[in-house]
């Protein structure tokens, strides 16, 4: 009988709360937590240079606001992949294909390049903050969960303040404008029904964080991966927050029964989030790997 594992390698298979809320989104509280978390996050990443906002929705939104507030062209750049694509898709869709500023993924996730380009756009939604947003960036996207490890439904974007030429200012009631979500931020506010529980298991989570054990823990797991599955079976980078490999290196069985990350795909890999699990449950992948 095959033990069957959820999908332990993927992104946020792990999240605990004990989060109990008893305010509204338009109640003191939570505007002292927002200004709490917004001044948390930055002081922790080094991030004061930038106005932060928190936009409900994945990273993709984030980045789709970014697109749609734009009052000028933009070039996607940067390795081939699932999501430098995916942008172009989005940047085609919004009617802003040109050159004016360059929109790039620091990590390409579906093949695990890092991209390293200065100024202008960058999503660091599967890099930060492993990788530092590269400092010359003006605008980055992130969210609470990834690396992070907050619950899933929060994007973070970073606009430094002399970029916002770049947007257009207006307060229209559109849900992926940006400035919208900035003019609310100075009240301490969100232009929707801001979901509460987010901000506080974000906000807890924020205060415990530990960027160096973070790193160490993406490091100690890549490196383990990476000699027991072999170097030249893994595409792109060595050290990173997922590691790559083709699916033809994986038995099978093995992949039925951790479930990995990939497998109920069209695609020719299966990815390994190094920040996601107890470093047991990898080690314990790799030694029934060296089995076959």
């Amino acid at each position: 009988v095959i033990e069957l594992w959820k999908s332990m390698f993927g992104p946020n298979t792990h999240i605990k709360s004990t989060s109990i809320i008893s305010y509204s989104h338009r109640d003191n509280e939570f505007f002292d937590l927002y200004r709490d978390t917004i001044k948390r996050f930055k002081s922790k990443f080094n991030l004061e240079d930038y106005d932060i906002m928190f936009i409900p929705g994945s990273g993709t939104v984030g980045v789709e606001s970014v697109i749609s507030t734009l009052n000028c062209n933009v070039e996607v750049v940067g390795t081939n992949g699932v999501f430098k694509t995916r942008w172009e898709h989005m940047v085609e869709g919004h009617d802003k294909t040109g050159t004016d500023i360059k929109l790039y993924c620091h990590l390409e996730t579906s093949n695990s390049s890092l991209n390293n380009f200065s100024g202008n756009i960058a999503d660091c939604i599967s890099s930060f903050p492993y990788y530092d947003i590269p400092k010359t960036t003006d605008v980055f996207i992130t969210c609470a969960n990834k690396q992070l490890g907050s619950f899933p439904g929060l994007s973070i974007v970073g606009v430094k303040r002399n970029a916002w030429e770049f947007f257009n200012k207006t307060s229209k009631i559109s849900y992926l404008n940006l400035y919208r979500y900035y003019e609310y931020g100075l009240k301490n506010q969100t232009p929707t029904t801001a979901p509460t529980h987010l901000f506080k298991h974000l906000n807890d989570l924020l205060r415990e964080f530990d960027i160096c054990k973070l790193r160490e823990r993406i490091e100690n797991i890549s490196r383990l991966l990476v000699e027991t599955i072999g170097h030249s079976n893994v595409i792109g980078e060595k050290n990173s927050p997922v590691i790559t490999v083709n699916k033809e290196v994986i038995p099978i069985e093995l992949a039925n029964k951790y479930q990995l990350y990939g497998i109920n795909t069209n695609s020719e890999n299966y990815q390994f989030f190094t920040y996601s699990c107890n470093e047991k449950l990898y080690k314990k992948f790799c030694k029934e790997l060296c089995q076959y």
